[in-house]
């Protein structure tokens, strides 16, 4: 039954890469055969229609590289977590992230809200910014225009809490529970495996994830650490450790 379980989920992975890819070949196909005919009939515009269709191919090509590493990360987890775990600037690091998008159209106001007293963490740098970009582009596609996105770190009694808080669309109650499932979205694009790995990175640091949200309210999705000592002490049992393994119907743990 097991396997029968693996077998199903290797499957449905099948079927979701398939999808994933069909979609930005149907219009490079499209832009292959505008330029053929374009060219066939002697276009005196050629030259603007090639720019513009080439712009358009690579674009696609860009999103098929998009996925195929999606795939490849969720697919591979020993790839998530290999380098140990090593203080990390939490103020830094989100400095650093925020002012990629404070260069962006300003239709949607990002900020900070970092307590003083917040320690350092023990996580990896370079995967504390993948997951907070990937929280970021998830709340900029669900706030509106003049809305906000704000992140915030406080220290609690037993570690530190990392919040992306936006006042975006929300997501529904009945959806929740399934925001970290892999090839699970809200959004009619994407692979689903965003929070996927998300979810699979912060628990390789031995912290965990948790969403809270409001349908036109927005959402706030918290990662809470683990004082540094006691991540020291539970890092040493591997990235595994805290439960973040994959579950019996997950395809990357088929043998």
């Amino acid at each position: 039954e097991l396997r029968t379980e693996r077998i199903l989920a290797w499957g449905e992975m099948a079927r979701q890469v398939a999808h994933e890819v069909k979609n930005p070949l149907t219009p490079i196909k499209l832009s292959v055969q505008h330029l053929r005919r374009a060219w066939e009939d002697r276009r005196a515009d050629f030259g603007e229609i090639l720019t513009r269709n080439a712009e358009a191919m690579l674009g696609e090509i860009d999103r098929l590289a998009g996925i195929a590493t999606s795939f490849s990360r969720f697919g591979a987890p020993r790839a998530l977590g290999e380098e140990p775990l090593a203080p990390v600037d939490l103020a830094r690091v989100v400095a650093e992230v925020l002012t990629l998008y404070d260069q962006g159209s300003g239709a949607v106001r990002f900020s900070a809200a970092i307590g003083s007293e917040v320690p350092v963490v023990l996580a990896r740098t370079s995967e504390v910014k993948e997951v907070l970009v990937n929280l970021l582009e998830n709340s900029r596609a669900a706030v509106r225009a003049g809305g906000e996105v704000r992140v915030e770190a406080r220290r609690t009694g037993s570690g530190v809490v990392l919040s992306v808080v936006d006042d975006g669309t929300g997501i529904p109650e009945a959806l929740q529970s399934r925001v970290f499932e892999p090839h699970f979205s809200t959004r009619s694009s994407g692979t689903g495996l965003g929070l996927a790995i998300v979810h699979r990175l912060v628990t390789s640091w031995g912290a965990t994830i948790d969403l809270v949200s409001a349908e036109g309210e927005g959402t706030t999705v918290s990662i809470s650490f683990p004082d540094a000592d006691r991540a020291e002490v539970s890092s040493v049992h591997g990235p595994g450790a805290s439960g973040g393994g994959p579950a019996a119907g997950d395809p990357t743990s088929l043998q």
